[in-house]
């Protein structure tokens, strides 16, 4: 076989970009491995298999179904040996065309054809996806997306808080109940479940469906302001829908789910579901090992950005770059925009956005992202001295100073709940 002879190696111009899924990859090496064979082999062995070249009469599934190098680059771009002599480690950037036929237009194959084997070759880390329209045409996408989880909330235009129901685990339903009127009577938009909380034993989850939306209603007297409860329905795919019916059943008005352990099939099963006519929240339980790695895995941004709102997720969480968390400040702001910007028929989620996050450095939020964001009130509302619902308010009364232009020290000394968060977080702690 010869890379070049069987058109393996070919011109990006070659190829008809409406039929093809485009991945780049970052290689590493050491100097003396052979990378444009090992990109090669990708393309490949990824696709028809090597042994195809074998057969006879199998060749035509070469240029049908074949894989096609487009792209090489190494990093930095040298062009001659010598100026590599001092090179013991190589990396480089190779994009690879797959038909899209290949990809069976689903997620888990398309995850499958682009980068099974291929992870197990060395240091590779999947760091783009371009995807055609014809593979977009196959998903419904979002059912709600950023506008319908507005208009759920009765067309709020400020930045939403979503508050967590804690203690993450083993809280029975009437706690819960309890827990989620104080958040919600504080204006809490949307209040989940932890990523943690797991259904067994005495704890039900029709039971505590039933009671938090309960506190909701008596809240909404209250407030006259709706608030959408998420419960946590992760579980195998049979176990998803019986939960989700349950869920819906009992009044749940929202459904979360954790995609990276459950598989992005599971959120496009939930979300193409005529029955289940609720937002959907992934929660990117485990991102940080399948993404966070610079020399393995797949970058954040396709998994949680591009890949779940195909799949049909209304709300996508990051983590904030402001808080405990590591996360880099321009991948958080990339991740934002995939999760947003034009795409085909697919509507944009609404990011959560949480971390250690605070009614003080929220303001980060909102000034690098706009109001167009779900901000978590986590451990912060916790902490509050003045309760729970107070917590809350300390957020709202902080989004409304930051959008009326008022400096939040100002704010402070005008509304008690946000004085406290500032004697607890402001700009000299």
């Amino acid at each position: 076989m010869s890379i070049i002879q069987d058109n393996i190696i070919v011109t990006s111009e070659s190829i008809d970009p409406a039929v093809y899924v485009v991945a780049s990859y970052l290689a590493q090496g050491p100097a003396e491995e052979d990378m444009l064979s090992r990109a090669v082999s990708l393309a490949i062995e990824q696709t028809i298999g090597r042994g195809i070249f074998n057969i006879e009469g199998m060749h035509h599934l070469v240029e049908e179904r074949g894989g096609r190098l487009i792209g090489f680059m190494p990093i930095p771009d040298h062009e001659s040996r010598s100026s590599q002599r001092n090179l013991d480690w190589k990396q480089y950037v190779f994009r690879i065309a797959f038909p899209v036929e290949n990809t069976g237009f689903q997620i888990p194959m398309l995850l499958t054809t682009i980068l099974s084997d291929a992870s197990m070759s060395g240091m590779i880390k999947l760091i783009d996806l371009d995807i055609p329209i014809r593979f977009l045409e196959a998903f419904q996408g979002p059912k709600f997306g950023l506008a319908g989880i507005r208009g759920l909330l009765g067309g709020v235009r400020r930045g939403l808080i979503c508050s967590v129901l804690k203690p993450c685990v083993g809280v029975d339903a009437k706690t819960a109940g309890d827990i989620f009127y104080q958040h919600a009577l504080g204006g809490s938009d949307v209040i989940k479940d932890d990523e943690l909380m797991a259904y067994s034993g005495e704890i039900k989850l029709e039971d505590r469906v039933k009671l938090c939306i309960a506190a909701e209603n008596r809240a909404y007297e209250e407030t006259g302001e709706h608030t959408l409860y998420l419960p946590n329905i992760t579980d195998r795919p049979d176990k998803m829908l019986e939960n989700a019916k349950r869920a819906i059943d009992a009044g749940a008005n929202g459904l979360m789910i954790t995609p990276l352990t459950a598989g992005f099939g599971a959120v496009q099963m939930l979300a193409e579901d005529p029955n289940f006519q609720v937002p959907i929240f992934g929660h990117p339980a485990i991102l940080g090992t399948t993404s966070w790695s610079p020399d393995y895995g797949i970058s954040e941004h396709i998994l949680v950005g591009k890949l779940l709102r195909i799949a049909g997720a209304d709300i996508n969480a990051i983590p904030a770059p402001y808080g405990r968390l590591t996360h880099l400040r321009e991948k958080f702001l990339r991740l934002f925009k995939i999760s947003r910007s034009p795409m085909a028929h697919i509507k944009p989620m609404i990011t959560q956005t949480g971390g250690s996050i605070n009614p003080i450095n929220a303001c980060n939020v909102l000034r690098d992202v706009g109001n167009d964001v779900m901000l978590v009130a986590g451990g912060s509302v916790q902490d509050h001295p003045m309760g729970l619902a107070a917590g809350i308010k300390a957020f709202r009364q902080a989004i409304d100073a930051y959008e009326e232009g008022i400096a939040l020290k100002e704010a402070a000394q005008v509304h008690p709940e946000l004085g406290k968060a500032w004697d607890l977080w402001g700009e000299d702690k």
